[in-house]
């Protein structure tokens, strides 16, 4: 058993969960096998290549929050999912510019990220002490520049940094990146192993009310409902925001059909709330970006 580098885990956390602006910073995750994963493990070659065409074993879709969750044990309390291949050239300035979990995989694999999502999960019954995370990513130019051992009989790489010591990355479309047991379930999942038991399940209902966009985020984590997502996308050249509940407070959707009344002198086009028993959807379109974002969402 171990623990990840603090330091990594509050860069990690702390862009996302500043970008949301939903949920509590948890940095503490249970990372392990039971067994020592060093002692059974390669010695690194000399000279190491930076592109291994073997070790890119993965091809899974990935295009969607619904695709990544789809990959993901059970057991995420949060999420995010970003396509920078698809968005407008002022999404992606103010993407990169906002959120700082994007430089770090930018760094983590020496190369610009295309496409990334990141999830919090917790594991098991006692949620306060066994929690990990999940990395999925793609990268503009793919490369495995790092320092690793290969796992023997397999193409797990085991890095080696002192940021990132025992971490799992599995490469390929997407390149998974987490603690050992979390990376090993999302290989049983990927294989056919589990295919039945992932985090969608947990919220294909939420899921099931909106379109997928190039940003998405989704949180059970929130005082206002029992789940919540919020997707962001450009759709007939404007910019269009989705946000969904899940039992959503009374005292909330009274201030979103309070903020809809007078919605056009903001500058927004279409402000639509629509219930479904226990779903709530709200889709506001206006053709500038910092406006939608302006909204609140709760």
């Amino acid at each position: 058993m171990g623990s990840m580098n603090q330091q990594l885990a509050y860069k990690l956390l702390a862009a996302f969960l500043v970008l949301t602006m939903v949920g509590s910073v948890f940095a503490y995750w249970i990372i392990g096998t039971g067994e020592n994963t060093t002692q059974e493990t390669q010695t690194p070659e000399n000279d190491l290549q930076k592109y291994d065409p073997d070790l890119w074993v993965v091809n899974e879709p990935f295009y969607s929050i619904s695709d990544a969750l789809s990959m993901t044990p059970v057991g995420t309390v949060s999420a995010n999912f970003i396509d920078l291949d698809n968005m407008p050239v002022q999404m992606i300035q103010y993407v990169r510019q906002s959120d700082q979990l994007i430089r770090e995989v930018d760094s983590l694999y020496k190369s610009n990220t295309t496409r990334m999502f990141y999830a919090r999960l917790h594991e098991g019954e006692n949620q306060s002490e066994n929690n990990s995370f999940l990395l999925l990513s793609t990268m503009a130019i793919p490369k495995n520049d790092f320092e690793y051992m290969v796992e023997p009989g397999t193409s797990i790489l085991i890095r080696q940094e002192n940021e990132y010591n025992g971490l799992y990355n599995i490469l390929g479309t997407p390149i998974i990146f987490a603690p050992p047991q979390t990376a090993v379930n999302v290989l049983e999942i990927i294989y056919g192993q589990n295919k039945t038991n992932t985090s969608y399940d947990q919220y294909e209902g939420l899921l099931s009310k909106v379109e997928p966009v190039s940003y998405q985020l989704i949180n059970s984590n929130v005082t206002f409902a029992e789940q919540f997502y919020l997707g962001i996308g450009l759709v007939n050249g404007s910019y269009e925001r989705t946000t969904a509940y899940l039992d959503v407070n009374s005292s909330i959707l009274k201030k979103l059909n309070q903020s809809r009344a007078n919605s056009t002198e903001r500058g927004i086009e279409q402000y639509i709330v629509n219930q479904s028993g226990n779903y709530t959807t709200v889709k506001i379109v206006s053709p500038e970006l910092l406006t939608v974002l302006s909204e609140e969402t709760s």
